[in-house]
């Protein structure tokens, strides 16, 4: 268990970041200080107080004069440092590298025999990126492979430009070590050799799954970094609010965000979901949508492409002024879609199908994303094949049954001011209408095509509700339960917890307190989900979900939506 020492903040599980891809400070003319010797190199900055910054009380090995992100002190805009022959205490920001040198470097899935290595550089030479991969540590006889490039200008006052660099990794062999390292160019600056076990198909599956999570002390990185190391999980799933805010900042407090997540995306793929808090700082989903472009079509002519959240762009943004419709890979078991608002992906034995909840809660400028969607929506759960994917998982970011109450205007945002939420009326459990509607156009559609689980983030707690329909509970059991299994996993790592008020009659166990999601689909008929403590890593929860059939819940679609029957 790791405890945060300043201010006596309680234990987190953060790790420490350094991050030797950025630059010093500006106002840092002789560079940073030596983390663990910041006397001797001019800095009056007391080092026992500096050593509490870290999570095992002093600075890690390869710390040295880098750009750093303790984990005690992660920085509200990324990697910093105090400044060197300073005389004093003066300590700052660290900024991008001007040297195509690889950042934020992330993959992300496209079935189980092919990966895609995206990242990001702030100058490009206008040439291919390109990744080695190879079965050996030390990168022999290297596979080389090209990618494409996209430059997004970030929505902020300064306009920063990014290089989005992506690569697809082809024909993998399924569970083997790989290890690569990426550039923006040939004559480019190298990243580090990181390496991934690819994915595989019909054998138990793993990830950690969870929302609202950003670089704090008490976030749930450090968990999912054991997690890969013990073999718990073999993906991760974001549920949406990134970062807290991504485009905050002229985007630096998104890049802060990806630098310390790359410890993670680097070994893992990530599926990431999109969620209010990219809407805001006027961005309106951009940085998201972009940094999720994903691999064009290739020179070749193919259309088969990375496929996760992060590679099917809506429209390649209006930041391009041009719409091109892309389809997922071709390995995907489900309806290909154009966008990453709402897609599928599978990974072993769940179908993992992700919607966006703007149309409901941003509908001012969003609503025309609703019906696209939910038509996207039946297409992908009646092409399902269960003997492939027997569970099959729906999630978004906003949940469809909770009882938190610090909702609307007061949701809890950390600030100690209101949060604009668009027209967001809050859970059923109040009453109000917004999350009606969500759930009249998604439950006759989860019933019908017999979707096992729906999982959520949004409300910054923990949530197991009983199968439930339509605001009735409909059973006290989760074998054969006859309506899905929802949960609300919004704990990640948010900037403050929500309150709970009445239960209602739905919620079957609660819990406040930071914490995150991990699913095992053990086979056909078990599916595990485990509430972990981000602070020490216990287990706060578990619900083992039996189905001797993946099939319609044709009863209770008939009880209390009869009309939906007959969709098409």
């Amino acid at each position: 268990m790791r405890c945060g020492l300043l201010f006596g903040l309680a234990c987190a599980d953060m790790y420490d970041v350094v991050v030797n891809s950025r630059v010093p400070p500006a106002n840092c003319p002789d560079g940073c200080a030596k983390w663990s010797d910041l006397a001797g190199d001019g800095c009056k900055r007391s080092q026992g107080d500096v050593d509490k910054k870290w999570t095992k009380g002093k600075a890690p090995g390869g710390s040295a004069r880098n750009c750093a992100m303790p984990g005690n002190d992660p920085g509200t805009y990324g990697d910093w440092c105090y400044c060197r022959n300073s005389n004093s205490t003066d300590w700052g920001y660290c900024l991008a590298s001007s040297q195509m040198v690889p950042e934020q470097i992330n993959l992300q899935m496209a079935g189980p025999t092919t990966m895609t290595v995206n990242f990001v550089t702030f100058a490009t030479s206008g040439e291919p990126p390109v990744a080695q991969l190879s079965e050996s540590p030390f990168l022999d006889s290297p596979q080389e492979f090209r990618g494409v490039t996209h430059s997004y200008v970030e929505t902020g006052s300064q306009k920063r430009k990014y290089h989005m660099h992506f690569v697809k990794l082809p024909q993998l062999k399924e569970r083997t070590k790989y290890y690569y390292r990426v550039a923006a160019a040939t004559e480019g600056v190298w990243s580090q050799t990181f390496s991934f076990t690819s994915l595989y198909t019909g054998d138990e599956t793993r990830v950690a799954i969870f929302g609202d999570m950003g670089v704090y002390q008490y976030n749930n990185m450090g968990n999912m970094l054991g997690d890969i190391q013990d073999r718990r999980i073999d993906a991760v799933v974001h549920l949406g609010d990134h970062a807290y805010n991504i485009a905050e900042e002229d985007g630096r407090r998104g890049d802060g965000y990806m630098n310390a997540y790359q410890q993670l995306l680097t070994q893992v793929p990530w599926i990431p979901v999109i969620g209010n808090h990219e809407y805001y700082e006027g961005d309106m989903f951009q940085r998201f949508l972009n940094m999720s472009e994903g691999v064009l079509p290739g020179s070749d002519g193919s259309d088969a492409r990375g496929a996760s959240a992060l590679h099917a762009l809506l429209t390649a943004s209006t930041v391009y002024g041009r719409v091109q419709k892309r389809q997922h890979h071709p390995e995907v078991n489900g309806a290909h879609s154009a966008t990453s608002r709402f897609y599928a992906e599978d990974l072993g034995l769940i179908h993992f199908a992700a919607i966006d909840f703007s149309p409901y809660y941003f509908a001012d400028t969003e609503a025309k994303w609703k019906a696209p969607q939910l038509k996207w929506l039946e297409e992908d759960l009646a092409a399902v094949d269960r003997s492939k994917t027997p569970w099959v998982v729906l999630m978004g970011h906003y949940p469809l049954y909770c009882s938190s109450i610090t909702l609307g205007a007061e949701h809890e945002d950390g600030s100690g001011s209101s949060e604009e939420l668009g027209t967001f009326k809050g859970c059923t459990g109040t009453g109000e209408g917004t999350v009606e509607e969500s759930r009249a156009d998604l439950e006759p559609l989860m019933l019908k095509y017999g979707v096992d689980m729906f999982i959520a983030g949004h409300e910054h707690n923990y949530e197991s509700i009983w199968p439930v329909a339509k605001g009735k509970v409909v059973s006290k059991s989760f074998t054969d339960p006859p309506a899905p299994v929802h949960f609300v996993a919004g704990a990640g790592g948010a900037p403050a917890l929500d309150k709970f008020g009445d239960s209602g009659p739905w919620d079957r166990k609660r819990v406040s307190a930071w914490s995150y999601g991990r699913l095992v689909a053990k086979n056909a008929t078990t599916l595990i989900y485990t509430q972990v403590f981000n602070s020490n890593n216990t287990v706060a929860d578990e619900v083992v979900v039996t189905r001797t059939k993946h099939e319609p819940y044709w009863e209770t679609l008939a009880a209390l939506y009869p009309e939906a029957q007959q969709i098409v």
